[in-house]
Formats: C-alpha cells, structure tokens, sequence
C-alpha cells in the first residue's frame, strides 16, 4: 500500500486519521497509542502478511534484550552485544546473503550461490531504528519503555518502510503527551499534499525517461546520456524527498513531530554541507554510531580520513548488496576527505565554485547509485564521456520531449523555491492555504488515475 495509492489515500489514512481522533478525543492515550500501534502493524501486513512474522518477531526479540540491558555492567553488555549480533545477522542474511554468497563458495563454505529472495519491507530502517536503541540503552540513555510504545515507535507507520530513521530521544517523550491538534493536523495534510505532488507530478514521469535511458545504455547519444544522469537526480530527490515529507505530514496528523530528511541539498557549496542536507537522519546515525566511536575528527589527520572512507564505504553498503553501492559510498568518502584536507589548509572556495565542485561529484555519483552493475555504469560513463552510439534511435528522443516539462520544473523547483520545510513554517491553518492542499491533492489524484501504474518509492529497495 503506497503512500501514493488510491486505497491508502481514499481508506487507510481517513479511517486511521478518524480512529485517532475519536481515541485520543474520547477513549484517553492508552487507547490512542493503542490505535496507531494497529495501524501500523496492519500497514506493514498489508504488503506482505508473511513478513509480519519477521518484523514482529524482531520488535519482541530487541524488546526483551532491552529489557535485561541495566546499565554497563558485563551481563547487560553481553545482552547487548547478543542483540547486536543478531540485528545485524538477520540484516546480512536477508539483504547481503545473496551477494556474499559467491565468495563462500569459493571458500567451500557453501555448495552453491543463494537465490535473492524478495528483501523484507523497511529491514534496513526498523533494524537501524533498534539498534540505535540497544546502543542508547547499553549506555543508560535510554529508559525502557512498555512494549506498545516501543512496538509504536519502531512501527509507526508514517516512517516503518523508507525512513526517516527515528531516535527515541526525540519520539518517545512525544508518546506521554500524544494528542489530535487540528493546527498540526492541517499541517500535515499539506506536508503530505506537496509530497504526494512531488512524486506522482514530478518523479514518475521523469522518472520513465531516466528507467528508459538506464535500459538502453547502448543507444543513448551522449547529449541523452547528460539528460538522463540529470533526470535522476530530479527523480531521487524527488521521489524520496517526497515520501519524507509525506510522512512528516503524516506524522503531524497523528500528533508525532518527526525529523527532516532534506534541507535543499542540490544548493550546497560543500560536499560535507550535502550531507547536511540530504538524507540527514541516515547521516546522523552513521555519525552518531560508526564516525564518532571510530575517533571522528578527534584524532590524527590519516586516522580521521580513513574514518571518513569507512563510514561512507558502510553507507554504500546499507543502500544495497553491490559493488556500486560501495563504490559510490567510498567516492562520497574521498570526496569528503579531499573536502576536509582543503578546509584545513586553505580559504574556503568562493560559493558558486563550490557548489560546481559539489555537482561534479554528485552527479556522476549517481551513476553508481542508479546502475544496475558495474557493467552498465561503465557503459554509461563512456556514453557521458562522449562516446558515440553505435545503434542510437530516435525513440530517446520521444522520451525526453515527453518527460523534459516535468525535469525543467524539477530543476526550478529544487533551485528556485522554498523547500518543503520552509513551506511548514509559513503554513497556516487558513482558507489559502486550505485550497493549496485541496488542489495539490487533487492534481495527484488525476495524476494517479491518468497512470496505469503506479511506480514504488526508489528508497522501498533499501
């Protein structure tokens, strides 16, 4: 059930919206925490019923180690240690199985390569979002909670498929006070609004041109070729920048203040302020618990560089088992290590330099990210290089005209115009605004209705 999904926009958000309101109203918090907690685990089982077992099994499982974690003593360490063994266990078998495997044959560990097997909905965020809490926990920052408000915070439907990554430093107090707000339930409804018109008005129909390039690498010229990178960036950034504010919006409706994920990021001057910027609740996790506890910047200049590289490198590889990934994740660290050697040496570059240098990085990056082997990115960077086409048709062509509208808009939109959080902090709950909302959802909803399919948020991969 998309965010973007007739059922969901039309049954789910309405009856669960109404559900709330009458708890929290009328039936007191229990009842209101209550009503999410089942929202949200039925928004998880609707997908895919069998994946309940998993995803339960793994909320009671981090539960009850939390439980016996008391502080730094050795047994709570060794629960906690237990329990991060297993996350991480149940995280590598499911989503890098398939990938390692090959090499295990080669060592004789195995008879033949796994099969991949379709990835549980949301692993990489519930398992990151727990084990968070294990660390926090470990360190006795984090008190336990009763098993429906940790069961609500790691399923909260809003966030539980493609982030943002929660802490519960900042979403559990919020459960002791939870209430219906019209003030921020109108909010949300326009977060979500412009999310909603983000993805279907914007990153779907570039996103047709950019799936049409990647898949016929061959006959793209390479003026296409620039075409194509630059539509997926638009595509990425509004896709997912989209579903997260979608699920702000949600959040909101429900009386959860959650995170920003994005904050314009295509206008930064630095590849240290892009990851500022974009993704941020990823960036903070891997900061919080890998680049710090490695020594962060608080050591030697080769050991902090080669901190940089390792926490890109295992931020590459939380976004998928492959070599692009990984490679795309220790491009980002070198980049921040040439970004980090310069500032400690030089002034800093003018603003419109840097934010050239920035894209010069990024854009070709996401080749890397996009790929879907190291075979087709190479074709695609010869093609970005300037090698001709042996074969090019006019069928590239079609599709740029066709999509080009929706990437110039884009391009406006995210260099131009308030972003959505900028949007957040003018809205008012008034006439304007209200038929703001009322228009941007009911352009999405032609838009959904005029498509025959309605493509999935690229983030549900991860």
């Amino acid at each position: 059930m998309l965010f973007s999904s007739l059922e969901f926009i039309f049954v789910f958000l309405p009856l669960t919206w109404l559900a709330f309101y009458a708890a929290s109203r009328w039936l007191g918090l229990g009842w209101a925490l209550s009503t999410l907690a089942v929202a949200s685990v039925v928004f998880y089982g609707w997908w895919r019923p069998e994946g309940l077992v998993l995803f339960l099994g793994s909320v009671t499982a981090n539960y009850g180690v939390a439980r016996l974690i008391n502080g730094p003593d050795r047994r709570s360490r060794g629960w906690f240690y237990a329990g991060l063994v297993l996350n991480l266990s149940v995280l590598g078998f499911c989503k890098y199985g398939a990938f390692a495997s090959p090499l295990f044959v080669q060592a004789g560990w195995l008879e033949e390569p796994m099969l991949q097997d379709t990835l549980p909905l949301g692993i990489s965020f519930f398992t990151f979002t727990q084990i968070a809490y294990l660390v926090d926990r470990s360190r006795g920052e984090a008190a336990p909670p009763s098993f429906l408000r940790y069961l609500l915070f790691v399923s909260f439907f809003p966030h539980l498929i493609a982030g943002p990554v929660l802490h519960h430093r900042l979403i559990m107090p919020q459960f002791e006070r939870l209430a219906f707000s019209w003030g921020s339930g109108s909010t949300g409804l326009f977060l979500f609004a412009v999310g909603l018109a983000k993805k279907v008005g914007i990153a779907d129909p570039v996103g047709r041109m950019v799936d049409y390039g990647f898949g016929h690498a061959a006959e793209m010229e390479p003026a296409h070729a620039w075409v194509v990178l630059t539509g997926y960036a638009v595509q990425l950034y509004f896709d997912f920048s989209g579903y997260s504010d979608m699920a702000v919006g949600l959040g909101k409706m429900c009386g959860v203040e959650m995170p920003w994920n994005f904050d314009s990021p295509y206008r930064c001057t630095s590849l240290a302020e892009f990851w500022r910027r974009w993704h941020m609740t990823l960036s903070n996790f891997f900061k919080d618990y890998v680049y710090i506890p490695l020594g962060g910047s608080k050591c030697g200049t080769a050991r902090h560089c080669g901190n940089l590289l390792l926490t890109m490198g295992l931020a590459g590889l939380w976004h998928g088992a492959g070599w692009t990934f990984i490679l795309w994740g220790l491009l980002h660290g070198v980049g921040l290590v040439v970004n980090h050697l310069w500032r400690t040496r030089f002034a800093p570059l003018p603003r419109l330099i840097g934010w050239g240098l920035t894209m010069a990085l990024v854009l070709p990056g996401w080749v890397l990210f996009r790929a879907s082997d190291l075979t087709q990115a190479g074709l695609i960077y010869r093609r970005l290089g300037g090698e001709a086409a042996p074969r090019a048709t006019g069928d590239m062509s079609v599709m740029v005209e066709h999509s080009g509208a929706f990437l110039v808009l884009g391009l406006i939109l995210a260099f131009a115009c308030p972003n959505a959080k900028r949007l957040a902090e003018r809205h008012q709950p008034t006439a304007r605004w209200t038929i703001a909302t009322a228009a941007l959802l009911f352009l999405s909803v032609v838009l959904i209705l005029a498509n025959q399919q309605q493509p999935e948020f690229l983030y549900f991969n991860f």
